[in-house]
């Protein structure tokens, strides 16, 4: 199943500027038995003793909605088998898929092969489509949901899917012992689901938002009642750290698979209840997928060039240009992608783009000044970076909702502009100097530190660093652990702080800019944003179920924190840069409309024939394979398309 959910902002914590591409949370742990589960052999279809109106054998759905006729997902010429082996950067500190030290990178990709949502969203049109659940219904003051299960819905133990399994999973997620409060806070939205029958489930919200039919329609991953349903959430923190759950999707992990610390590998399930079901058609290829550790950048690029990788994501502009040639078809200094062994793609889509830039902490000195938040976006000479570091790889970022339909296009555009700084540090009062050149004001000198992780951020960081000396401004660099870092701006420890996010397919402006999440701890509201105006249009947004609307609030929303400074924004990329052995293949578009390289295990395939033709090009320095061309906008003439009608 491709992994289109919506994942609420909230659950996807402070992510800490990180250069590499899949990123867990370190090794650890304590060692478990491994669990045995009761598995069944039972015939497909409904239990026979639930009537039809109930959701058995002849349900019509008269009444209901449902999604029988939407694009393929996927290709549906693709072929079953072989394997594909990736990268992570660490090994996760939990195979849990929910609770404390959960949200990685990595736990959401084996979520999102080994369980199932009541509903998918379609990664092209957006619309829901049926997944464990082939029918919904949503009461008129749009608070009660009704799904129905689909029968034929079965655990890889080959138990029934009912819906006492979505009430237990419910229950799971509002007890405080997962160690997971957003979670908690989240889901005690919502009143306890109720079973109609074996295959109806009721729930209501206690509040009316729009977000709520997705957040349990779309986001909720159902476990067993029978697992789970006597579970405590510290009981399930315990006995589930290294232990996967029996879940419902194409993949399963078995503890045979899981080398501590070096790799996890899933295989594809040969009585899969869901192969057919049109979202699935042509997804779900490889019969194992392995995801493999290397910490080291250099180091997986070496891994890779020796096909130990099957792909490489390209992170860094200049080892785009330098070892890959860049945008032209071949070329770099790798030989074997000039023969056409290793490819290279450029991928242009409408993934959701994040923001990245330096954040102000405005509840204190001297960022409590827009004065001062301006001159220091006047000063961040992105043109520099993006012609000298990136190699023009990169665009301006000048949206807090960039890319799509939320971007406010009348935000102001900050070009570098020492002239404009020093006035408006004048203004601020920082504009006599002592004796060693620094700016000072009342005395004290205009002196920040600026803490980081990833080495490789600092060649960025040292930029900004000369061209505040240049006007009188010092900035320390300093090298801090990740946990340190996540600590400091969890605690709002910080004056000025390199900051990453990642993108939603919906806008969530709340938890990260109204005025109720500025001033407490351990939320991503980090430049502790207030303004009346944008905490009314949150209050709006939530009960608003017209899209364009929304987006229109949006732009509002963007524009009022354009004016208001709270980062110096950087740059972004609107594309995937990846490369590959020429063993597979690919749908035309390479990656969904709204995915990135991590759609990649889900959505290609192995093919015998260009894996043949791969192994005598290796052992024959005379063959010559195809060099396909670079550049994939598939999307981009898709969404032109679409804006012409």
């Amino acid at each position: 199943m491709l992994r289109y959910w919506y994942m609420p902002v909230g659950v996807i914590i402070l992510s800490l500027l990180v250069m590499s591409w899949l990123v867990g949370c370190g090794g650890g742990g304590q060692e478990q038995a491994n669990m045995q589960f009761e598995t069944v052999e039972l015939p497909p279809g409904a239990d026979p003793s639930v009537p039809a109106e109930l959701g058995g054998a002849g349900f019509t759905g008269e009444g209901w909605q449902t999604n029988a006729d939407f694009p393929y997902m996927a290709d549906p010429n693709a072929k079953k088998g072989g394997s594909f082996t990736m990268r992570v950067v660490e090994f996760p500190s939990t195979l849990r898929t929910e609770g404390k030290d959960a949200n990685t990178t990595i736990n959401s990709l084996i979520s999102s092969m080994t369980y199932e949502r009541l509903l998918s969203i379609h990664p092209t049109t957006l619309e829901y489509v049926p997944s464990l659940a082939t029918h919904w219904k949503i009461s008129e003051d749009k608070k009660t949901f009704w799904f129905r299960i689909n029968p034929d819905a079965r655990w890889s133990t080959g138990h029934r899917i009912t819906a006492y399994d979505v009430i237990a999973t419910w229950k799971l997620l509002t007890d405080e012992g997962i160690l997971a409060p957003y979670t908690n806070i989240l889901y005690k939205k919502y009143e306890e689901p109720v079973a109609e029958s074996m295959y109806i489930v009721r729930v209501r919200t206690t509040e009316l938002n729009w977000r709520h039919f997705i957040y349990f329609g779309v986001s909720m991953e159902i476990w067993p009642e029978s697992v789970v349903g006597n579970l405590t959430g510290e009981d399930y923190i315990k006995k589930f750290q290294f232990q996967m759950i029996p879940g419902s999707g194409p993949y399963t992990l078995n503890n045979k698979d899981i080398a501590k610390g070096t790799s996890i590998t899933l295989r594809r399930r040969d009585n899969y209840w869901g192969e057919n079901l049109r979202k699935n058609v042509g997804s779900d290829n490889f019969d194992r997928i392995k995801f493999t550790v290397v910490q080291d950048e250099r180091l997986a690029l070496e891994k890779f060039k020796k096909g130990e990788l099957d792909l490489y994501y390209i992170g860094r502009a200049s080892w785009w240009v330098d070892e890959f040639g860049g945008n032209e078809n071949g070329g770099g200094n790798i030989d074997d992608l000039n023969r056409g062994l290793i490819q290279k793609r450029k991928i242009y889509n409408d993934n959701p783009q994040g923001i990245m830039g330096y954040s102000f902490n405005m509840r204190k000195s001297p960022f409590d000044d827009i004065r001062v938040r301006k001159a220091f976006y006047y000063l961040f000479n992105r043109d520099k970076l993006i012609d000298k570091l990136f190699l023009n790889e990169y665009q301006y970022l000048n949206s807090y909702f960039p890319g799509r339909i939320y971007e406010n296009s009348n935000n102001p555009v900050y070009k570098y502009d020492q002239e404009k700084a020093v006035k408006l540090l004048a203004e601020a009062g920082w504009k006599e100097r002592n004796d060693e050149g620094w700016l000072v004001k009342d005395g004290v000198p205009l002196e920040l530190t600026l803490a980081f992780a990833s080495p490789s951020g600092e060649r960025i960081y040292t930029v900004y660093q000369e061209d505040l000396a240049q006007v009188g401004i010092k900035l320390n660099l300093k090298q801090a652990t990740s946990a340190t870092m996540f600590k400091m701006v969890n605690e709002r420890n910080f004056q000025i702080h390199f900051q990453s996010w990642t993108g939603l397919m919906f806008p969530n402006p709340e938890s990260s800019f109204h005025s109720n999440t500025a001033d407490p701890d351990n939320t991503t509201n980090i430049t502790g944003v207030k303004n009346d105006r944008i905490d009314e249009i949150c209050a709006e947004y939530n009960v608003t179920f017209d899209q364009r609307k929304r987006a229109e609030q949006i732009r509002e929303i963007d524009g009022i924190l354009a004016e208001m400074v709270p980062y110096a924004l950087g740059w972004y990329a609107p594309f995937q840069r990846i490369a590959y052995w020429n063993k597979f293949g690919q749908p035309e578009y390479y990656l969904t409309r709204i995915g990135d390289f991590l759609d990649i295990p889900q959505l290609w395939w192995y093919d015998e024939e260009k894996a043949q033709r791969l192994e005598e090009a290796k052992k024959d320095r005379s063959i010559q394979l195809p060099v396909g061309g670079t550049m994939v906008t598939y999307w981009q003439d898709y969404s032109e398309q679409m804006a012409g009608r």
